[in-house]
């Protein structure tokens, strides 16, 4: 290894952090032709967390990107030791899963199912097939496991280290004990290092720096969700007749074990973890660990002494704590951040660094080299996160509880309990005295359901019907049957003005923005390969100021793409906050609100996709004829200080149709009866028009745009190999949720990317897309389609056409 003696002046790629993240990056870098790299790190390889791993390779995640990250790990570990000489430590032990309750039992067998998506073979097994696996087990209590055979356990340093040298070997320049002083950035774009006062030149940074990575960021203004926790683990001295056996997780109870040279090792994820500010990490930290608080840990060497007998008799050689850094959503953070160009992260690993680095390595030298990832990295992305998620006291708060649910349930709809009501819709106490539970998404509160009949406004888990199922199924059938309202402030409002602001959004939009003033496009912003980088819709409010709309959820992504892209004179003002919006919807909609505004509101004068000025109560407001449900209505532009006023206006008019407060499950299960994508589950960067049925969109003739060309090329080689596609369950009593495997003609061909209970429909409901060449309606239709829910099958309607309203005649009405 280098020194800081050896500073080189200049790299094409240089990357901060010794990590294995570091080290896989570096060396996938080398196997893609770029040998101009220069690795850095402050102390020693793997002296911050990868040395204290466990080292668990896990064929399975609770993600569909996770799942391959992991995938790939295998194979390359597998073959590390052959190429490079160095041991790994890399072996196939397999892992069983208990569930001790039906729920924990449920989503095991959800993670079976979603698990054959990927190719993971995984299998649930009885208690008798679990003791033979694990002699010496108690399985009182136990009521299935899941086993996963391939699963794997390697030595996180030898790993690192051969990572390292197969870098080397390459040409990569890898120096230790050399700080990184700064990143040097000017003009918002980094340009190097600073290292013992000498500058090293590089054309993009890399920071792999694992628990200082925010701190390191910070410097330069890029604000990550990332928070350092305690984390456990012991060692047992060595146990008489204790023979390899899989890992095991008994997730009920938090912990985790792994046989290792005849010692076992034990792990916990505790539901209150302890928060680690970077004040308790020393300057010089390397290979260091924290005191142990044996209060703390009791009570989970006492629950692994029941799962696990022979503990209690066997002495602990190793009490360890140490830091490990978390995100506030167990994701991690990957790819370019939104302020600096040229600078990118890897970091926020969640304990799962030594299961996804080798393929985050890969997928992240393929996007430096390339200019995209080669895979579906939206859920990992680091743009996904909202200005308020990367405070400090959000992420202080937020990230010990998520750590804690890294084994806990994973129920659906889940909310979080920390950090919340930091933003809030101008409507939030309003809608509170009207029932109203929130969830959050993006740090903004929503009304995700409205309670009646004195039942608690609070979430009830469970993966069948929850507490709140009747009442979000009331608000969905209100809407479709007569009015319904809700809250979407929430939206993401970003105003462009200038001279060139038509000519700059018409670039980076597929569809035709050149319309008249009142007009309101629906878009998709697309890349250079055509895949789907962003889902809008752009108001022309008079000839030179257009208002983008986007949801909560890609509020910091799509700012960033217009600040990068918008140039030439063009003003971009991010006005989220400034204005609240109410959408009003259903057959009735149009009686309701004619009687409070003066614009006709008749077919003939306010045309679908328009918008207008109006007053209402006195107030100017805009207003246009939308629907994200499928029926007849509009969507309102509030000042915030004035959105209550409006709100109550159209609750005292609506009584005289049955008027409904409707929360965003409903909105999901509207839009889904519809077949209306959602950016970030049915449609992202790696979908193209084409694929997710959204072709019609784009206007070639309008002029140019980006990914035009793939556009066009896609659109000339016929029906593509995978297509999106609307399913219905025959059986009107399973729930679906997402990543439920698509079985057509028995072979599994997909996995639902949304899905909910279509109330209208009686139903549940689900898109996904589905691989197969050619696919037609007529194929679609002589197929046999089921859905796999927990390993077990359904059958299912598949349909290319929206399943409700397939002509649009409630739009018309």
């Amino acid at each position: 290894m280098s020194s800081k003696s050896d500073l080189p002046n200049e790299a094409e790629i240089i990357i901060i952090g010794g990590g294995i993240v570091g080290c896989s990056i570096a060396y996938h870098l080398a196997k893609k032709g770029v040998k101009d790299v220069v690795l850095i790190e402050r102390k020693q390889l793997t002296c911050g967390t990868t040395w204290h791993a466990a080292g668990l390779v896990s064929m399975l995640w609770p993600t569909p990107t996770l799942t391959n990250l992991a995938k790939y790990c295998h194979e390359l570990y597998a073959s590390l030791e052959s190429e490079t000489g160095q041991a790994t430590g890399y072996k196939r032990i397999g892992s069983v899963s208990l569930a001790r309750n039906s729920e924990r039992l449920e989503e095991l067998k959800r993670n079976s199912s979603m698990a054959k998506v990927f190719g993971v073979t995984s299998k649930m097994i009885n208690n008798n097939e679990l003791e033979s696996l694990y002699p010496g087990i108690n399985t009182d209590g136990v009521i299935g496991t899941l086993y996963i055979e391939k699963d794997g356990q390697t030595n996180p340093i030898d790993t690192t280290m051969a990572l390292a040298k197969g870098a080397r070997s390459m040409g990569v320049e890898i120096i230790e004990n050399t700080l990184v002083d700064d990143i040097i950035v000017e003009n918002d774009i980094a340009i190097g290092v600073r290292c013992n006062k000498k500058n090293i030149k590089g054309k993009k940074i890399i920071l792999t720096g694992g628990l200082w990575s925010r701190d390191i960021a910070k410097k330069i203004g890029v604000n990550l969700p990332l928070y350092a926790c305690e984390h456990y683990y012991v060692v047992t001295e060595a146990m008489s007749g204790l023979t390899p056996r899989p890992v095991m997780r008994d997730f009920d109870k938090g912990i985790y074990f792994k046989e290792d040279a005849g010692k076992m090792l034990i792990g916990w994820f505790e539901k209150n973890a302890i928060g680690c500010p970077m004040s308790k990490i020393s300057s010089d930290f390397s290979f260091d660990e924290f005191p142990v608080d044996m209060d703390h840990i009791e009570p989970y060497l006492m629950a692994a002494m029941e799962t696990f007998p022979e503990i209690a008799e066997t002495g602990i050689r190793t009490f360890f704590n140490g830091p490990e850094s978390f995100t506030n959503d167990n994701l991690h953070l990957m790819g370019p951040t939104p302020e600096i160009e040229n600078f990118y992260v890897a970091c926020g690993m969640n304990s799962k660094g030594i299961a996804a680095a080798g393929g985050l390595g890969k997928i992240f030298a393929d996007w430096l080299i390339d200019g995209y990832p080669s895979g579906e990295i939206t859920e990992t992305d680091v743009r996904r996160n909202n200005s308020i998620q990367t405070t400090q006291s959000y992420v202080e708060s937020r990230i010990p509880e998520a750590l804690g649910h890294t084994y806990a349930m994973h129920w659906p709809f889940y909310q979080y309990q920390t950090a919340r009501n930091l933003w809030q819709s101008p409507l939030h106490n309003t809608l509170t005295k009207e029932g109203a539970c929130f969830g959050e998404v993006g740090g903004f509160e929503r009304a995700n359901w409205f309670t009646k009949d004195g039942v608690d406004a609070e979430y009830k888990y469970s993966y069948k019907r929850q507490n709140w199922f009747k009442f979000y199924a009331e608000e969905h059938l209100a809407v479709r049957k007569s009015v319904g309202v809700y809250d979407i402030s929430s939206f993401g409002k970003f105003r462009v003005t200038g001279k060139n602001a038509q000519q700059e959004l018409q670039y980076i939009s597929c569809a035709n923005i050149d319309v008249e003033p009142g007009t309101v496009v629906y878009t998709q912003w697309l890349n250079e390969r055509g895949g789907i980088e962003a889902d809008v819709t752009i108001a022309r409010l008079n000839e030179n100021t257009f208002d983008v709309i986007t949801s909560i959820s890609s509020l910091q992504r799509d700012w960033s793409y217009l600040q990068q892209n918008l140039k030439n004179d063009t003003q971009l003002t991010n006005i989220t906050l400034d204005y609240g919006c109410l959408s009003v919807q259903g057959p009735q909609s149009r009686s309701l609100l004619q009687a409070l505004v003066d614009v006709d509101l008749s077919n003939d004068h306010f045309k679908f996709s328009t918008g207008k000025y109006t007053e209402l109560l006195g107030l100017k407001i805009w207003i246009q004829k939308l629907s994200y449900v499928g029926e007849l209505g509009w969507e309102l532009f509030i000042p915030s200080a004035k959105v209550k006023k409006i709100y109550l206006a159209i609750k005292e008019e609506g009584k005289k149709y049955d008027i409904r407060d409707v929360g965003m499950h409903a909105l999901n299960s509207l839009r889904l009866e519809k077949g209306y994508r959602h950016w970030g589950h049915d449609i992202a960067a790696e979908d193209n028009l084409i694929e997710a049925g959204l072709s019609f969109i784009a206007k070639p003739d309008a002029g140019d745009f980006i990914g035009k060309d793939a556009f066009l090329y896609a659109k000339s080689q016929g029906l593509p190999a995978r297509r999106l596609v609307q399913f219905k369950l025959d059986d009107p009593e399973p729930l679906l949720y997402h990543n439920e495997p698509i079985v057509m003609n028995e072979d599994i061909v997909g996995y639902l990317s949304s899905a909910m209970y279509g109330h209208s429909l009686g139903r549940a409901i689900g898109m996904g897309y589905v691989k197969a060449p050619a696919l037609t309606t007529e194929k679609l239709n002589n197929a046999n389609f089921e859905i796999e829910i927990a390993t077990e099958r359904y059958s299912a309607q598949a349909s290319l056409r929206s399943l409700y309203d397939p002509n649009n005649e409630k739009l018309k009405l």
